[in-house]
């Protein structure tokens, strides 16, 4: 067919030509039917498949599901009471300061800064929790409200003990930190508190000896050196466990130092 196609297009008006291009035109015509004619027989179509009659709906089951059982009468048990420090009492009772009790407005500052922390597993909040309770019992007995000369002095030196503590632990700390930055300023605050806690068990010496003579000069000098001292105890107390929280974020996994930073309720409470 192809080669008379190219016979006629060669010279379209011969007949002979278109005639014989017709003819191989037909016979392939009928070639192609008869490979239609053996592929059908060989491989017949698939007949239609009924479609799946609808379900019988007599057969169905509509009945509602069992109801649940009403809820008992009985009361469940209250969990029980999260772990509290057992200073956590005491703290709570803290007195509240007066505009004219500048120590006691010390002590109350470190307070609420450290009440916010739980001391389990934090000796670090644990020793600064005993100095703000043992501030505020400077406070009273510096006021003559109740105690003796030795109770000052003796009162006095347990904060100089307790300051020993928070720095010997903030250092403990610091040597753990891979911040270089948060391991300086760590070390920076707390190692000024050991010398005022010496300060201030000096000048509670002093005033111990005027307790008898309030109102005189050298009295209110006295006075005036230990609330200075006083206030800048608590802050670097403060500082310090400000640092060693922000220090303990960075802290190896795997140096067997271990301390826990668990807040007891909101930041602004």
């Amino acid at each position: 067919m192809v080669q008379n196609a190219k016979i006629l297009a060669s010279n379209p008006r011969d007949p002979t030509a278109a005639n014989n291009w017709r003819k191989a035109n037909n016979r392939l015509i009928d070639g192609v039917k008869d490979v239609r004619h053996v592929v059908e027989q060989e491989f017949p179509p698939p007949q239609d498949a009924f479609p799946v009659p609808p379900p019988d709906m007599s057969q169905l089951n509509l009945d509602a599901p069992p109801r649940p059982p009403l809820p008992t009468s009985t009361v469940p048990p209250r969990p029980p009471p999260p772990e509290t420090d057992d200073e956590d009492e005491t703290m709570m009772h803290f007195p509240m300061p007066q505009a004219n009790q500048p120590i006691m407005m010390a002590a109350h500052a470190l307070h609420r800064e450290v009440k916010q922390w739980s001391s389990k597993d934090n000796e670090i909040i644990a020793a600064a929790k005993r100095m703000a309770l043992l501030m505020a019992k400077l406070s009273q007995l510096v006021r003559g409200e109740g105690g003796s000369k030795k109770d000052l002095i003796a009162t006095a030196k347990k904060i100089a003990e307790a300051s020993e503590e928070v720095t010997k632990l903030a250092k403990l700390l610091a040597r753990e930190c891979t911040d270089k930055r948060m391991r300086t300023n760590l070390l920076q605050v707390c190692e000024r508190i050991p010398t005022i806690g010496t300060q201030l068990k000096i000048l509670s010496t002093v005033k111990a000896t005027m307790l008898g003579a309030q109102g005189s000069e050298e009295d209110q000098e006295a006075t005036e050196m230990l609330v200075g001292n006083a206030q800048n105890l608590m802050q670097s107390v403060r500082e310090t466990v400000r640092a060693a929280e922000a220090a303990s974020i960075k802290i190896r996994v795997d140096s067997g130092y271990s301390i826990c930073w668990s807040r007891r309720g909101p930041w602004y409470s």
